[in-house]
């Protein structure tokens, strides 16, 4: 049967999925492409996974990114996060738990309570701490 082919990315140590693309279902040799809009800088790997009765993966393709690396700096007010680039991001809580995940320039982050964070960005991943 028709089963999809998961796309997925290594991105701030664990792999992300990205996407998907419908498998034929049919005996025989298929191509099948997928379009990838979210490099970060440096090296990015990807893998493919069909689901189905059992899971399977393929091996890692690696490639490399002359985007430049991305950084970020905390407003003095502590109420914003503005990145040197646009990138997908993601805030856990202490607990692992995602507070906020987006893409672009700026985070808000005056809505989070008082507490440590760990902020994944581009392919970083940090710890930061609102005060206020």
């Amino acid at each position: 049967g028709s089963m999809p082919y998961v796309v997925e990315q290594f991105r701030w140590n664990k792999w992300v999925y990205v996407g998907e693309v419908q498998g034929v279902g049919t005996e025989g040799e298929h191509n099948y492409k997928f379009q990838v809009t979210a490099l970060h800088s440096g090296e990015n790997k990807f893998r493919i996974k069909q689901m189905g009765y059992q899971t399977k993966y393929s091996a890692e393709i690696k490639i490399v990114s002359s985007t430049p690396r991305c950084i970020f700096s905390v407003s003095k007010n502590s109420k914003q996060i503005d990145f040197t680039c646009g990138t997908l991001y993601e805030v856990y809580d202490f607990y692992g738990t995602i507070v906020k995940k987006g893409w672009g320039k700026e985070l808000d982050f005056s809505t989070l309570n008082k507490g440590s964070y760990y902020l994944c960005f581009d392919n970083t991943v940090t710890e930061l701490t609102r005060h206020k």
